[in-house]
């Protein structure tokens, strides 16, 4: 935009009757105004001029600017030197005057905004090439400044809707885009990292500093940092910081090497893969290292009592102190309290490590995770403790339930009972008249799984290790031992439900494992209680309340088995030609093949459950199966209405075959009819059929034989309908059944 101008005219300054003074002064004003305004325009024009060659046709020299700049500078004195006088006549208050001095006053202040205009544009090209001059002297953080301060005088002349504003804008973009790309240049210039393809398992990783140009690293530092955009290119450093220099020294065997040339620095880290991890001391001087390297060539000051590690800890230091708790202190808990004292090492040399890289700057004061970590010892202690402990038995517990071992009640020493005898001979008088048996409160005879047995070492061990320890460790211990049985019953079913489900002898083995931990735990926590600590003494320190849970679990998952191994053995029966006995009363083959089936699948069980099960747990186990299956055999024949003579027979047959394998499953043959409800009855059946009706009469013996104590008179006369004609005899003897 072109000003227009306002010239001052003295016309009717010349026709007042003004004092002689007065008038040649404000005549002399009038011309000053006059030529100050002419060279105002003037200068606007070469200054507008000079800026499109500058910035839209690019052809300007620099000396132009400088010429202009001294003008504006000779001007604007000259200005100040009117407007002073200006003001001087004013406040003499000359009369007659007063509309003169107006409109010199307002002629000076459109010039005055011109000429504001002026200084704004030359001051914007002056900035612009001073700022270049600066980045070529390696002055960055300077030119810095001065790029941004070009965005203030921008916003300053923005209203004076100037067709050369937007080629100034464009220019200033332009210039910063130029500048930050310069500075990455330099960034990577000074910065190098090298990352050699691994072989057999080795990675080297190499960072290089050009140490010659500390000073040229330090201003582009800055400069960025002023533009913000500092942290953008600090957080990619600091990754590759953690990745390849810090967190391979701590997770894997590591050398760490370190060359010092007259122009460069570098540092090389090796890392093995799939290597232990490094001992703490280790890690702490290898680490220790890498900072020593980053604080002697990179800790450049980014601004006031900033520097590069400052921000960089800002960045990864909080990432860096989990990384290392997480993968190396947490390794140097002890996990028992004999190493408690040792750690004491361990709190000193983490101390130290954090004090060096609170000294470099990495870290900051306020940070204390890591010396935190290592001081609260008595807590991680009882954290690591039980987290392995924990580990431990749910290990054992996958183990395979098969490995068995025997256990039984346990037998006093003969030095023991004779000692009890001596102690006890003078006190015959309050011994009880009835004696309890040896086996009291013993766990019987039978097979458990060794990691049951391994379990309950292991919760022995915790609960040796409470009483060793302090308050809060022996509180946690205790109640780890109490999570150890809850774990189990929770584990176990899940892990090995497969089996629990289809192999006989692992159930019973899960079975007895339930019994024998809940057995121990009846007493175990009275066996510990007087060795507790006070805090645990002051509590209910048992384990009687998980007693019955163990309980339960044991017998229903039996229980279970039990029932599916019952329902196999009735469903063999029903599908065989005994379930449609009464339609067809002709025996069929399948009956003996079913009744076999069912006999052989009780032997497995008798295979499988009879050195496992304890000797009654046995009995009464193999007892109700059998019971179920002579039991199914009495409904189904004593449920027919008509059974020929020679079905019958074959009845006496297939039964006579249970009558003599069935027993054989016990161990003790004569304790099926202790352990089969059913059995007497069963047998009073297999002689029915086979007897004749006087034979019958004389087991009824009027309800008082044998045959009556097994059957009902309803019963024994279904039978006899089914087995005999109608005759006067069958009618005597029916009758004589009541």
């Amino acid at each position: 935009m072109v000003w227009i101008l306002h010239y001052i005219s003295c016309q009717d300054v010349c026709d007042r009757s003004l004092p002689v003074p007065g008038q040649v002064e404000i005549l002399d004003l009038n011309d000053k105004v006059s030529d100050i305004t002419q060279k105002i325009a003037s200068l606007k024009f070469e200054v507008m001029s000079m800026m499109e060659d500058s910035y839209v046709t690019f052809n300007v020299l620099h000396q132009e600017t400088i010429q202009l700049d001294g003008r504006v500078k000779e001007l604007s004195s000259e200005m100040n030197q009117i407007l002073t006088r200006v003001e001087t006549q004013t406040k003499q208050g000359l009369q007659n005057s007063t509309g003169e001095l107006e409109r010199l006053s307002t002629s000076l202040q459109e010039a005055t905004i011109t000429m504001q205009l002026v200084r704004w544009l030359v001051d914007i090209d002056t900035v612009i090439k001073a700022a270049k001059q600066a980045q070529m002297q390696d002055c960055y953080f300077e030119a810095a400044k001065m790029l941004k301060s070009i965005g203030s005088l921008l916003e300053q002349c923005s209203d004076a809707e100037l067709e050369i504003f937007d080629a100034l804008t464009s220019e200033k973009a332009l210039l910063e885009e130029h500048f930050l790309y310069d500075m990455m240049e330099i960034w990577h210039s000074c910065l190098k990292w090298e990352e050699v393809d691994p072989e057999k398992g080795l990675k080297k990783v190499i960072l290089t500093v050009d140490k010659e140009n500390t000073m040229k690293m330090e201003q582009m530092m800055q400069a960025l940092n002023y533009f913000k955009h500092l942290d953008f290119y600090l957080r990619k450093f600091g990754n590759k910081v953690l990745k390849y220099l810090l967190e391979p020294l701590i997770t894997q065997k590591s050398t760490v090497e370190i060359h010092e040339g007259n122009n460069l620095a570098i540092i090389k880290v090796e890392s093995y893969a799939s290597s232990p991890k490094p001992h703490y001391t280790v890690i702490f001087a290898n680490i220790g290292d890498v900072f020593n390297f980053l604080y002697s060539h990179l800790n450049v000051v980014i601004e006031e009592n900033v520097t590069l590690l400052n921000k960089l800890g800002e960045m990864i230091s909080e990432e860096f102190c989990a990384f290392l708790i997480k993968n190396c202190l947490c390794d140097t808990i002890p996990s028992h309290s004999n190493d408690l004292e040792a750690y004491e090492v361990v709190a000193k040399a983490t101390e130290d490590f954090q004090a060096r890289l609170t000294e470099i700057g990495f870290i900051s004061c306020s940070n204390q995770s890591i010396l935190e970590y290592a001081r609260n010892v008595n807590i991680l202690f009882a954290n690591k403790t039980c987290q392995l402990l924990l580990g431990r038995a749910r290990e054992i517990m996958k183990k395979n339930l098969h490995d068995m071992m025997e256990i039984g009640p346990i037998i006093p020493s003969v030095e023991l009972v004779k000692e009890e005898s001596v102690d006890t001979k003078h006190f015959d008088i309050l011994k009880p008249e009835i004696k309890l048996s040896n086996n009291t409160f013993q766990f019987p005879k039978c097979q458990i799984s060794k990691s049951a047995h391994e379990l309950l070492m292991l919760v022995c061990e915790v609960l040796d290790e409470a009483v060793r320890s302090t308050d809060f460790c022996a509180i946690r211990l205790f109640c780890t031992a109490r999570n150890i049985f809850e774990l189990y019953s929770a584990v176990i079913p899940t892990h090995h439900k497969k089996f629990l489900e289809t192999i006989p002898q692992q159930v019973a083995l899960f079975h007895n494992n339930c019994m024998y931990l809940a057995h121990r735990l009846v007493t175990l926590g009275h066996e510990y209680s007087s060795k507790f600590p006070a805090v645990l003494k002051s509590h209910t320190s048992t384990f009687i309340d998980q007693v019955t849970v163990l309980r339960e679990l044991g017998t229903s998952t039996f229980l279970k088995f039990m029932q599916g191994q019952r329902k196999q053995i009735l469903d063999i029966l029903r599908n065989s030609g005994l379930a449609t006995l009464g339609e067809d009363p002709n025996i069929t083959p399948s009956i003996e093949r079913a009744v076999q089936q069912c006999l052989r699948q009780l032997e497995l069980l008798q295979t499988v459950w009879k050195d496992v099960l304890p000797a009654i747990v046995y009995c009464k186990t193999v007892g109700c199966l059998l019971n179920a299956l002579v039991e199914e055999l009495i409904i189904r024949v004593t449920t027919v209405e008509d059974v020929p003579a020679t079905t019958a027979v074959h009845l006496v047959t297939v039964f006579s075959i249970v009558i003599d394998r069935a027993p054989q499953v016990f161990q003790e043959p004569s304790e099926v009819h202790q352990f089969v409800r059913r059995w007497q009855k069963f047998r009073e059946l297999v002689l029915i059929l086979g007897a004749s009706l006087r034979d019958i009469d004389d087991r009824w013996a009027d309800g008082k034989g044998p045959l009556a104590h097994e059957f009902t008179p309803d019963e024994v006369k279904q039978l006899i309908r089914a087995l005999f004609q109608n005759t006067e005899r069958r009618s005597a003897i029916l009758a004589r059944i009541k």
